[in-house]
């Protein structure tokens, strides 16, 4: 059966018998034969075949009726389907469209087919109200792919995001790890040109903590930079295995959803944690990584408690250094799968609050039992089970 928001309110599609074509005019909806209430008729199709055709429909039309409470269409349709004069009726209901970006290296983001992305765009493709701050290498800027999509930061706070180990405006990427990662987060989607993110429309601020090292510190920095611009979800592609009270209370003081990878050393954190990964912060999500077949890459590390769901980690193609794009492994690649899969729910949904987001992210993950004990979900993420969930929760109560 399906549900409210899968069909346009207000609207009936009914297929006539053709011994009643003639019959259909506005008066006779109002009839006792129809008794209903309509604005409107608008004929959709009209059977012109031969007179001998044993098809019994004369016309598909569909009437406007005067109330756009969605459950006047289903009193409608169950009405109209007792009338002899009515072959079939049913709601206008919306199609879902396929879509797949023009970006010409599409074919090969393997990790976005496989969460289903193509389904959930036609729900969204982002847009630029959201903002993911990258703590990393910084961010390649001048990318063609990327540079339409990164944040141009408040006056006096540098022009794309902050250097917090250099304390500087020179956050420009040196390494390739940032831009990688933003790409898989936001590269212009549909664009012609190269690959799409997760978003095709969505801000990404450079929040530099380092290059091939990064600094603690400027972590913690660059999380209450955060607050202070609302940047709302941070993707952390870092790890350590020393616990640090000061990053735990950055992150749980946080007023985002805090995404971050689960760690390449092929081990379970729960015994050995990895951090920030290991904490208990409600604001955070931790990703493991996936391989095509969707198994858990060999480097990947997992935990039944410390690590929630996997994305795809290997062979990730995404934006690079100047105007290149190259493929890497590791779990910094699976984890803007999910940040960037939660822009897209907060662009489409905004209300919604960081532990609503990662709730529904969650719960929606594709079980796979070969991760069954490795995360806390025992899936991977799937951004098309994530939209139709919340459509479901969109539907209004009978």
């Amino acid at each position: 059966m399906y549900a409210y928001n899968d069909f346009t309110a207000g609207r009936v599609i009914i297929a006539i018998n053709k011994d009643c074509v003639q019959q259909i005019t506005p008066a006779s909806f109002e009839n006792s034969i129809f008794g209903i209430e309509i604005n409107s008729i608008e004929v959709l199709f009209q059977n012109r075949g031969p007179a001998d055709n044993d098809d019994n429909i004369g016309a598909i039309v569909m009437i406007h009726l005067r109330t756009n409470n969605p459950q006047a269409v289903i009193r409608a349709i169950e009405r109209l389907t007792e009338n002899p004069c009515v072959v079939f009726a049913e709601p206008d209901f919306y199609l879902e469209p396929h879509v797949i970006p023009n970006d010409p290296y599409f074919g090969e983001l393997w990790g976005l087919r496989k969460i289903e992305c193509p389904s959930a765009w036609s729900y969204a493709v982002g847009t630029g109200d959201v903002i993911v701050g990258v703590t990393d290498s910084g961010i390649n800027s001048d990318h063609p792919d990327l540079r339409d999509n990164v944040w141009t930061a408040p006056r006096g706070q540098g022009k794309r995001g902050w250097n917090f180990e250099e304390n500087n405006n020179q956050c420009l990427d040196n390494t390739g790890h940032g831009t990688h990662v933003a790409g898989t987060v936001g590269a212009v989607g549909n664009n012609y040109m190269g690959v799409t993110g997760v978003n095709w429309r969505v801000t990404l601020a450079s929040l530099k903590i380092g290059n091939s090292v990064f600094n603690m510190a400027a972590a913690i920095n660059a999380i209450d930079y955060a607050n202070r611009n609302r940047i709302q979800i941070l993707n952390n592609s870092w790890g350590t295995k020393f616990f640090s009270s000061s990053l735990k209370y950055a992150i749980d003081h946080y007023g985002g959803l805090f995404v971050v990878s689960a760690g390449n050393s092929g081990t379970n954190n729960d015994i050995a944690p990895v951090y920030p990964c290991s904490y208990n912060s409600k604001n955070l999500i931790s990703v493991a990584a996936v391989n095509r077949d969707n198994d858990l890459a060999a480097f990947s590390n997992y935990g039944a408690v410390s690590v929630d769901i996997a994305a795809p980690g290997t062979d990730i193609l995404s934006t690079s250094l100047g105007s290149r794009y190259s493929y890497l492994d590791g779990t910094s690649m699976a984890a803007p799968h999910v940040a960037g899969a939660a822009a897209l729910l907060k662009g489409y949904r905004p209300e919604l609050t960081p532990l609503e987001i990662k709730d529904i992210i969650l719960s929606n993950a594709d079980k796979n039992a070969r991760l069954s004990g490795k995360v806390l979900t025992g899936g991977t993420i799937n951004i098309k089970k994530m939209f139709e969930s919340v459509s479901v929760r969109l539907v209004p109560a009978k």
